[in-house]
Parts: C-alpha cells; structure tokens; sequence
C-alpha cells in the first residue's frame, strides 16, 4: 500500500475517533470494484451480441455490442474515482439505552476537487441515506445500527459504497469499526429509596444550605431566617451541611430486586429519576463507588458503569447469602 493510502494515519493505523482516514487507492482496507448484478447482466447481453454478430456478420450489431462494452468499461473507471481522495473522519457514537438505536457515522469531505455521487455508508445490514457532494465541500453520513442490549457494542463492519453511474459496478471502502456504549434500558416500578437517605459529604463547598427548620432554644439569632418570620410569623433557622456533609441518596444493588439485567435497569431508572428530581446521588455497584453528586457528567459515569458492568462477576447471590463473605472477584471496568 502506498504511503498516501491511509495519509492522516501514517503512524500505524490508529483508530482514534478525531483521527481521518484517507479513501484515497483504496483507503485503510481495499475491498475492491466489483459489478453488481446488473453489471453481470450487461456483460452478459454484450457477449451474446458479440456472438450474435460473429455468427451472421452483422456490422452494426457489432457496434452496438462494442458501444455497450466501452459504455461498461467507462463506468467501472467512474465508479473507480467516485471514492478516490476522500477523507473520513469518524464521529465518536453517543451513548443510548438498550433498545434504541446508535447512530454511527461520520464527516465525508472531498479534496481532490471532483463531483461525487451517490456515496452510502453501511453499518453491517444498515443503509445510510445517499449524499453528493460537490468539490471541495463535506457532509454528515449516518446510519442507525439496532442496540439490543447493554454493553459495548461494536458496530460494524463499515463500508463507504457507491454504485455511480449506472448501478453497474460498485466499489467499497472498509471503514474501521466504532465502539458505542449501551446502556441498560431503564425499567422497574420500584420507587426511589428515599426513605433513609444516608448521611454523605457533598461534592461542593461546605456549608451549603439545606432549608430551613423549626427555631429551638440555643440557636444563633444570626441564623434565624427573618423573611420567613416576616410573611408567617413563626421563627426557623436556616440550616447548612457544614463540614459533615448532608442527607445524599444511595443508589445500591442491594436494593433492587429480580435477575441481574432487571436490577440493572431498576438502578438505570433511580438514577434518571433522581437526576430529574434535582437529587443528589451516589451509586454502589460491587467495588465500584461513586461519591454523591449530581449533574450531567455525574449521571453519564454512574449509567456508563452500569453498561460495562459484568453481572458474573457481582457473585451477588453470594453475598446475600454471606454477607461476610470478601469479596475476591474483578473484572468489573473502572471507569477514568
């Protein structure tokens, strides 16, 4: 292979998402110009004429066959150059929950300033919408390949295909394959366990307020929350988690209940309720601990271990059975 075949990945074939891949003289992996069916089809007729005009000596059958021959000849080179000088550049697939459907895809952008058409990209049986595009410019390909279940699924295997002109031939580029994240289908009418809320130090500055309550003898005046005592007349107190933190939830598998896929779209449903609800959160998950917060990137870890989360290794029927039990298996992904 050429060194400008794989031009922006020169340094071994890395398959970075933000790194582009080069389609030129067959891109990371030839899979070479094939006819399609009905270019068999078509060499086929032309055969038959050539034998045809060989056998009564017809002159314009004769050109008729060689017409169709070089009209044949001529896609095969167009087809050819539909894909050539294009660069990939490969769009990291969002998370999704189990059941929907990943969007893989990517940036195609021309180079070698030439007109293409009809460029798909294929993501196994999946079929992205057709695009052109027009010298010098880019476009979003994607196509949506089914999630069935939680995990890292790889999608694949990618292809860039065109069959332009004529549907005669068609040629395709292997794309290197994406990994996307799955997460367990939230599900379970178990509500929050909010009953006893355990007391946790919050992942923001101390002394955070956390409402008010009735005044007692002893409290600080300078506590006292006089808008209150203004509009109900009754006296409270604000209060502030201080440096002992305050009341967080505790998302545990303890808690849920069912096989280990349903304890897991259980927790998968508590976290997004609990994200809605503007609540702080932890999650406990084997040996993994994620510390009480609450946001996006939060929600994004605790439903990211779930999804790599190896339920063999849990050995949670053991450890309701004996609870002292220590606990001696791995495999379970850190998350960074």
């Amino acid at each position: 292979m050429n060194s400008d075949a794989i031009r922006m990945d020169e340094s071994g074939g890395s398959r970075a998402p933000w790194r582009p891949w080069g389609l030129a003289r067959g891109g990371p992996r030839r899979r070479g110009l094939r006819p399609t069916r009905a270019g068999a089809y078509w060499l086929a007729a032309v055969i038959a004429l050539l034998a045809t005009a060989i056998n009564y000596g017809n002159n314009l059958i004769f050109a008729l066959a060689f017409v169709m021959l070089s009209l044949w000849l001529q896609a095969a080179w167009l087809c050819w150059r539909n894909l050539r000088g294009l660069l990939w550049h490969p769009a990291a697939p969002a998370p999704v929950f189990a059941g929907e459907r990943i969007g893989v895809g990517g940036t195609l952008a021309e180079t070698a300033g030439i007109r293409r058409r009809a460029l798909r990209l294929h993501a196994g049986s999946e079929v992205s919408e057709a695009v052109d595009l027009a010298p010098g410019s880019d476009a979003r390909l994607e196509a949506g390949v089914p999630a069935p279940r939680r995990g890292v699924h790889l999608a694949g295997p990618l292809t860039l295909a065109s069959s332009y002109p004529f549907g005669l031939w068609r040629r395709r580029v292997a794309l290197p394959a994406m990994e996307a994240l799955v997460y367990p289908a939230p599900a379970g009418e178990a509500p929050l366990p909010l009953a006893a809320p355990v007391p946790a130090h919050r992942q923001f500055a101390a002394d955070n307020f956390q409402g008010v309550r009735r005044y007692a003898p002893g409290d600080p005046t300078r506590r006292i929350n006089w808008r209150v005592y203004g509009r109900s007349g009754q006296l409270v107190v604000n209060q502030f988690d201080g440096a002992q933190g305050g009341e967080a939830l505790w998302l545990r598998w303890e808690q849920t209940q069912g096989d280990a896929e349903a304890r897991l779209s259980q927790l998968s449903a508590w976290i997004l309720a609990a994200q809605r609800d503007g609540l702080e959160y932890g999650l406990r998950l084997g040996h993994l601990r994620f510390a009480p917060r609450r946001g996006a990137d939060h929600q994004a870890a605790c439903l990211s271990a779930l999804a790599r989360f190896d339920a063999a290794d849990q050995g949670s029927e053991v450890r309701e059975q004996m609870p002292g039990i220590r606990d001696q298996m791995s495999g379970v992904r850190g998350l960074d």
